[in-house]
């Protein structure tokens, strides 16, 4: 069964499907979580995570969607994207994918900054 969680952006409810692989498995281990996500090179939003999770034998890309969910390791930081974004020569880990797309015009139009809560669905 495909795991998910429930991330909750500014008070808006979304659910995620999540990968299986070590870096998603650590990342649950981590919930719930509260964030601040930053905007940053206008295709998404980021934040630090607490603890590093592993990526060794993890799938890494250099292709991201609006809509995913990514890990960059360079920063330990959990990401979601509400634009397309090929990001070579950087990689990230794709955790999973955003059920609903509002999620996209939600955060095109967001402040700098949002609050994020991640939770096992």
């Amino acid at each position: 069964m495909r795991k998910s969680i429930k991330l909750t952006l500014d008070g808006k409810e979304y659910t995620a499907t999540l990968n299986d692989n070590h870096t998603v498995e650590d990342i649950l281990n981590m919930l719930p979580l509260e964030l601040t996500l930053q905007r940053y090179a206008n295709h998404e939003y980021y934040s630090s995570l607490p603890n590093k999770p592993s990526i060794k034998g993890v799938p890494m890309t250099s292709d991201a969607h609006a809509g995913g969910i990514y890990y960059y390791d360079g920063w330990s930081a959990f990401t979601v994207l509400f634009g397309d974004a090929h990001i070579a020569p950087f990689e990230v880990v794709h955790i999973g994918n955003i059920i609903n797309e509002d999620v996209i015009s939600q955060l095109a139009t967001a402040d700098a900054t949002v609050k994020a809560k991640i939770e096992i669905k």
